[in-house]
């Protein structure tokens, strides 16, 4: 069975949650919950997940928007993240490609796919790294 990649819709979103925290991101639910269904429902995201055996393994977030300097629609991949495994590669290419087409079929005249927080680690990941290490020492 391989990879799957299709849009996201509400009830995934504890599935999302659950990889996100897994790849140290640490979302607050309820603001989470919230964020993720007005993206949903927003036309300027797209958000897509990538399924593995009935899992979901990944998801890209793409942001739509008119730039002036480029003269017409920009996509902007804004989040992307992919649980290893035997099946990250062919997440990743999937993924990307299914939401880069769909940015480009939505009438995007560039998508820009490096994201600014590429190389940064997971916001709160180091804070829960440090917590984890003093509570073990202290035990």
């Amino acid at each position: 069975m391989g990879v799957n990649v299709r849009p996201a819709c509400l009830s995934d979103g504890v599935r999302v949650l659950e990889l996100l925290e897994e790849l140290g991101y640490y979302p607050e639910p309820v603001s989470f919950a919230n964020t993720f269904r007005k993206t949903l429902t927003d036309p300027r995201y797209l958000v897509r997940v990538a399924e593995y055996e009935g899992a979901i393994v990944g998801v890209a977030s793409l942001c739509l928007r008119y730039q002036l300097g480029h003269g017409g629609l920009v996509g902007m991949l804004d989040e992307f993240s992919v649980r290893p495994g035997p099946h990250r590669k062919s997440a990743e290419r999937h993924l990307r490609r299914s939401t880069v087409g769909r940015a480009r079929a939505l009438g995007a005249v560039q998508v820009i796919k490096d994201m600014v927080n590429t190389h940064l680690p997971p916001p709160r990941a180091a804070q829960r790294k440090a917590m984890a290490a003093a509570q073990a020492s202290a035990a």
